[in-house]
């Protein structure tokens, strides 16, 4: 695994995500309790970035068209069994979080 730090844990809003650009990739953060999850950052209907959308739990509203996605799955709420948005592997380090973008997808 190639884990990269991208950003300090206390950069981490509450309430939305944070934007973060790795191997040209964009990514949103999104802390849910004590864990934080790293997905692509771009909703599949409009391409509005999910980061700049409002978290409630672990559902993040995209700020566009209304369009709901759990980020602990990347799945929509209702659409369990449709095409997750890409996850990736996060741990915290030192107060620092870091993204793994080489592993395995994630399971549901």
């Amino acid at each position: 695994m190639a884990y990269q730090r991208v950003a300090k844990l206390a950069e981490l809003p509450q309430g939305r995500g944070l934007c973060i650009k790795l191997d040209g990739i964009e990514i949103g953060l999104f802390q849910v309790g004590e864990r934080i999850y790293a997905m692509e950052n771009r909703c599949p209907h409009a391409d509005d970035p999910l980061s700049e959308g409002v978290l409630d739990g672990p559902i993040v509203t995209c700020r566009a068209h209304g369009w709901q996605f759990d980020v602990r799955t990347g799945f929509r709420p209702e659409d369990a069994d449709g095409f997750p948005i890409p996850r990736f592997s996060v741990r915290v380090r030192n107060g620092g979080i870091e993204v793994d973008l080489q592993s395995e997808p994630l399971p549901r």
